[in-house]
């Protein structure tokens, strides 16, 4: 439990399958504090709507970086195969830049969709 202003704990199901699983509903959770929202559909809670102007170009700042760190670990798997007109096809599973831009890819579809 931490205290974090209006929010007492924080409660995470790490658990998809067993147990008590079956019975949790999956609730959406405010942007900027991360507690859960009753309502479908919003973003912030009403502790953070006066706030939520700031949370969101903080959100457009977090993509631009995602995006700028892909463009250029995709213009480098570009130089390595040779050409940068031509679509990347590379599954090197020995190249740390390959993982890399896997893993930023799979992060700036979630802040992606985190913002949409």
């Amino acid at each position: 439990a931490e205290y974090m202003g209006h929010t007492l704990t924080r409660v995470s199901v790490s658990s998809k399958v067993g147990g008590l699983a079956g019975f949790v509903q999956r609730k959406s959770s405010c942007i900027g504090c991360r507690s859960a929202l009753d309502i479908e559909g919003v973003a912030v809670c009403d502790y953070c709507k006066p706030k939520e102007g700031d949370i969101y170009q903080k959100e457009i700042v977090q993509l631009q970086v995602l995006e700028d760190k892909f463009n250029r670990l995709w213009t480098e798997c570009q130089r390595c195969q040779g050409s940068l007109h031509e679509e990347v096809i590379c599954s090197n599973n020995d190249c740390p830049i390959f993982y890399m831009r896997m893993k930023v890819q799979k992060d700036l579809s979630a802040q992606d969709k985190l913002i949409s």
